[in-house]
């Protein structure tokens, strides 16, 4: 991967990755090589020690935690959700899966705080309910890893989350048969928490 295509899963920007990775390495945690090919990384012995315990960690929380919590602000989307949540595939998918169909339209939020954020990325490493890809005859309607979740203690509901999304992970969507804003009274900026049932 290239330092840009790092910073765009991440939804960084670049100089932020090459910053941190210059500190990685000061920290002896990764060591650089460059040659005519690019730029190789490998982690060093203590880098290894230090991402097995990540990982340890990891599965000691996913194991004790079967609810965790998002705090976000609610932020205007680009109109992507209503759109495949009107195809069928998707509704269908989500009403076999989740037990509700959707109203047409995702409710986006941005998460502001690290707590929520590493929360966040623990979805990434949890199960979760997989709708999977859907060949057609004229395009591909990628994969959705689900996880049911009621927000401002309204449910059901669920964040989903697109295989291929131009979201960062600091952006989360989700879905109910409800029209949220509506339902809970929210605008631009008013906060959320969600609690999501791993």
């Amino acid at each position: 991967m290239t330092q840009q295509d790092i910073a765009k899963t991440l939804g960084v920007s670049q100089q932020t990755v090459s910053r941190k990775l210059k500190e990685l390495e000061d920290n002896g945690i990764i060591t650089r090589v460059i040659s005519k090919e690019g730029e190789t990384i490998r982690l060093t012995e203590e880098g290894e020690r230090a991402f097995s315990h990540c990982v340890k960690d990891l599965e000691e929380i996913l194991k004790i935690s079967r609810i965790i919590k998002i705090k976000a602000k609610v932020t205007s989307g680009l109109g992507e959700g209503r759109f495949f949540l009107s195809l069928p595939y998707y509704a269908e998918s989500f009403k076999k899966f989740l037990g509700f169909e959707p109203y047409p339209g995702t409710l986006n939020a941005v998460i502001y705080e690290k707590n929520s954020m590493e929360n966040r990325i623990l979805l990434d490493a949890s199960k979760g309910i997989v709708i999977p890809e859907h060949k057609e005859p004229n395009r591909v309607l990628g994969s959705v890893k689900a996880f049911p979740a009621n927000v401002n203690s309204v449910s059901p509901a669920a964040i989903v989350i697109p295989a291929r999304t131009t979201h960062p992970k600091s952006v989360i969507e989700v879905i109910s048969p409800y029209f949220l804003r509506e339902k809970l009274g929210l605008k631009d900026g008013d906060e959320i928490v969600i609690e999501v049932f791993l």
